[in-house]
């Protein structure tokens, strides 16, 4: 293939902006396995780990995992990591590139629904640390149709996260949220609050971790503007290279 070849992404030119920050994605990613939708909900390496070294506890529940980008970073800081996807040629990816990083012994990959009684009922007691970072809609920008993004339009397969929440293990829960989420909801929640910003101010999207007993008091919506500093109060602005 040509530089040139190389150079153009493979799924389209909607997904290009991500291919080009690809190295940035995946240190490794010249050797990796990618879908479309992995390459343009995937978090960035350094950003990935930057989230994962948060993590409490030793083992780490990862829900909608996909291609394993958070998965792998978690394993890479020393958590046991269980890893629920769906999608059965997601987790294969997924397989792959945890063996680029040496961390495939670390994770254990589950092609499941992450709401299903079956898919609950086998996880392990353990889990410290719950990582939920569901869809945010069906393609690149498409939660920007929306002006504000609520609790409710993150569920999954019509499950509330706080009511998926009741059901799962963990003592902690660790969020990664649209730009445009509703975060006045947490304004009141006692929480590890993050913004990832680029250098030049643009906001990626919003981390927050607290106690798996104070998510379950979040409340579904909270009537402020989520750019108001009443909604942003507890947020401290983070650049990562």
């Amino acid at each position: 293939m040509s530089p040139e070849n190389r150079n153009t992404c493979p799924f389209g030119p909607q997904y290009q902006i991500y291919w080009d920050m690809r190295h940035a994605l995946f240190s490794r990613f010249d050797q990796a396995q990618v879908d479309a939708t992995g390459l343009y909900t995937m978090v960035p390496e350094n950003h990935a780990m930057d989230m994962a070294r948060r993590a409490g506890g030793g083992a780490t529940l990862d829900l909608c995992s996909g291609i394993g980008a958070m998965s792998i970073a978690f394993a890479r800081c020393g958590q046991q990591v269980t890893a629920v996807e769906i999608d059965p040629r997601r987790v294969a990816m997924a397989r792959h590139n945890a063996r680029l990083y040496e961390v495939a012994d670390r994770i254990d990959f589950r092609a499941a629904d992450a709401t299903a009684e079956s898919t609950l009922a086998a996880l392990p007691d353990d889990i410290h640390t719950l990582f939920m970072d569901p869809p945010w809609g069906a393609g690149p920008g498409d939660y920007l149709k929306r002006p504000v993004t609520r609790l409710a339009d993150l569920e999954l397969a019509g499950l509330n996260l706080v009511d998926l929440t009741r059901r799962l293990p963990g003592r902690e829960v660790m969020l990664r949220l649209p730009p445009n989420f509703d975060i006045g909801i947490l304004a009141d929640i006692p929480a590890e609050k993050i913004a990832y910003v680029s250098a030049s101010g643009y906001l990626h999207w919003y981390y927050a971790r607290m106690a798996r007993e104070d998510f379950l008091q979040v409340p579904p919506r909270s009537g402020l503007e989520p750019m108001s500093p009443a909604a942003r109060r507890g947020f401290v602005a983070r650049h990562i290279p």
